[in-house]
């Protein structure tokens, strides 16, 4: 049975400063002839996967070297989604390394390379697989909720932020003269087509335009997209009014943007 609780959330930065190293020492070893990079990095996500952030040694580095010298993150995110995505690394490495050992190179350094893009696909852009497969694999089970918490907000449950205007306007392209709600998405989303769905449904005058953060990196970067769904809501001149985290926060939106039409009629 799924736990009730919910582990202090984290600064997202320090995963993604754990990608990019990781990726950056596996193409230097790629480029270098130096297989012992998939063992030692192997140990070093293990660390942080099994035991936390004091353990992993980039992690580490990261709360003591560079955190303090960062302004507070914005958003602070579940930890267990970004340590599922290091145990998978962890597989993926532990095979090249029999692979080294074996003498296939080629098999190894293909499993080595995987690992290498999908670190840095997470480090420049935030779209994390793993932690894309870790959720997809919690909605499957029905078990505990994944969360993410703006510290705009000062929010307890993370799910929904208003802006305050220091969100880019959305895209000429966008702009239809009728209020828009933007749904990214990515291919392990397995709740995102009821999300879009829900919207068709209750909001059916509305502009609802579908991004797959695959094909937008550009946008996804810019509007600081970290997890699928994230719902931007947009005025009619393209002005964003608000970002809603998860499925949970689109649904509750909703529910909340009905009664208040309900309350006024």
């Amino acid at each position: 049975m799924a736990s009730n609780s919910t582990p202090a959330p984290i600064d997202p930065r320090g995963p993604r400063t754990n990608q990019a190293v990781l990726a950056t020492a596996l193409v230097l070893g790629f480029v270098f002839g130096a297989p012992w990079v998939a063992p030692v990095f192997a140990v070093v996500l293990f660390l942080g996967a099994a035991f936390g952030p004091k353990w992993g040694p980039v992690l580490r580095a990261y709360q003591l070297l560079l955190r303090p010298r960062l302004s507070p993150p914005k958003e602070l995110e579940d930890p267990r989604p970004p340590r599922f995505a290091a145990a998978v690394g962890v597989a993926f490495l532990v095979s090249a390394s029999v692979a080294f050992s074996l003498g296939a190179s080629v098999v190894g350094w293909t499993l080595a390379l995987i690992v290498a893009a999908l670190a840095a696909l997470a480090a420049i852009t935030g779209l994390c697989v793993g932690c894309e497969m870790y959720v997809w694999f919690v909605r499957l089970r029905g078990g505990v909720r994944i969360v993410t918490v703006d510290r705009d907000e000062r929010a307890t449950h993370g799910a929904r932020s208003d802006q305050r205007g220091d969100v880019p306007d959305l895209p000429a392209e966008f702009i239809t003269g009728k209020p828009v709600w933007v749904v990214f998405t990515t291919e392990y989303c397995a709740v995102c087509p009821t999300v879009v769905a829900d919207l068709e449904r209750q909001r059916p005058d509305d502009s609802i335009v579908v991004l797959d953060v695959s094909e937008h990196l550009d946008l996804a970067a810019r509007y600081r997209v970290r997890r699928a769904p994230t719902v931007f809501r947009a005025d009619a001149a393209g002005h964003i009014t608000t970002r809603l985290s998860g499925a949970d926060a689109v649904r509750t939106e909703l529910r909340d943007a009905a009664e208040g039409v309900t309350a006024t009629v």
